[in-house]
């Protein structure tokens, strides 16, 4: 009997008091990188112009084994007139140039990093919700971006600050980048979605999803 009345009392007390799994873990964009040894340029003691024109030489390279330029565009001509510039300067200029390639390759590398501690927690985020489809009202789906304008007016964000949020059921949207708190469940899995607007759209990446239970709007700016 004793040991049954202690068994009530201990549920009665685990009902009435909310559990650490229950209370959302508040989260600030920094939060979802990987904390790391910040990176330098390898090119940080190398002559300004001569490094402007090694990050111009090793971007023509990438479009063009990306195929984003063709022997036909400026930058192809660019790179060619580059390379025979340094030759006639005797610049060594393909170590450099492998330098910071691998610089860029590891950048690339860090922004799609993510804390895996926070996979299946429930938390609270602070962010811009962007619409998919930004002629869109009532939506179910949206990205969680840091900052406004992101994806369409100034740089894609990297996969590691971007949240594909899921909601249980419609959210109104006022306008665009609406400042809201997320409150829901996080998991680690990567997302390409194609954001849709007036001109035409873009493909963008986040390694986040958020199954969103719960959205407030945000009163103030962050």
């Amino acid at each position: 009997m004793k040991n049954l009345k202690v068994i009530i009392i201990t549920c009665l007390l685990t009902i009435g008091s909310p559990t650490f799994a229950d209370t959302p873990k508040v989260l600030g964009w920094r939060d979802l990188v990987p904390k790391l040894e910040p990176l330098k340029n390898p090119l940080r003691k190398v002559e300004i112009k001569l490094r402007r024109d090694i990050g111009y030489l090793t971007s023509i390279r990438y479009w063009i084994k990306t195929g984003e330029i063709s022997k036909a565009d400026t930058e192809f001509k660019d790179g060619i007139k580059l390379e025979q510039k340094f030759k006639s300067n005797n610049v060594n200029f393909e170590p450099l140039v492998a330098r910071y390639n691998a610089f860029l390759d590891e950048i690339e590398r860090r922004n799609k990093l993510v804390v895996n501690n926070l996979d299946g927690r429930l938390v609270q985020i602070p962010g811009y919700a962007l619409p998919l489809e930004t002629s869109a009202i009532a939506v179910t789906e949206f990205l969680l971006v840091p900052s406004i304008g992101a994806c369409i007016h100034t740089p894609v964000p990297p996969p590691n600050q971007m949240v594909f949020v899921k909601l249980n059921q419609s959210y109104q949207a006022k306008r665009l980048y609406d400042p809201v708190w997320i409150t829901g469940r996080i998991k680690i899995e990567h997302n390409k979605k194609a954001v849709v607007y007036s001109d035409g759209q873009s493909d963008v990446e986040s390694s986040y999803t958020l199954m969103g239970i719960k959205v407030e709007p945000y009163k103030t700016q962050f």
